[in-house]
């Protein structure tokens, strides 16, 4: 019985840990779109890996959409996962330019439900920045 649930469990973190894997295969859009629209690719990764599971929500896998971003008729789609992340970018330098660049300023535009919203996105924040997800790249060059 033991190693049965020892087996199991190993099987849900190695599945854990591949579909994690999705969004860090994401960090060169990310990173273009962030330095593109001047916005923080960390929180960029937070709220794609929040908003859609770590990519393996429906609307993620269904419609490219990474981030929760709603359009007129609900959840907007896109042709790729890419295009996607150019929006997200795009959408967090329009919050900048009004003033919105933390994380609570930002989330009384972006969802409904802030407190939960503000804690998930902080948190992924936070294990990004400590490398849960892998070594983060330097942004600039050491030249």
């Amino acid at each position: 019985m033991r190693s049965t649930i020892t087996i199991l469990m190993t099987g849900i973190m190695l599945a854990s840990t591949a579909m994690a894997g999705n969004v860090t295969a994401l960090r060169p859009a990310i990173n273009d779109a962030a330095a593109k629209h001047g916005v923080d690719p960390v929180l960029m990764e937070a709220i794609i890996r929040h908003e859609s599971a770590n990519a393996t929500s429906s609307a993620a896998r269904r419609k490219n959409n990474l981030a929760g971003i709603m359009g007129r008729r609900g959840q907007r789609k896109y042709e790729t996962k890419e295009a996607c992340v150019q929006d997200l970018a795009q959408l967090l330098a329009k919050y900048r330019a009004k003033g919105r660049v933390t994380v609570p300023q930002i989330a009384r535009v972006y969802c409904a439900s802030t407190g939960s919203w503000i804690r998930h996105v902080n948190g992924y924040m936070s294990q990004i920045r400590k490398g849960k997800y892998g070594a983060l790249e330097k942004q600039g060059s050491a030249e």
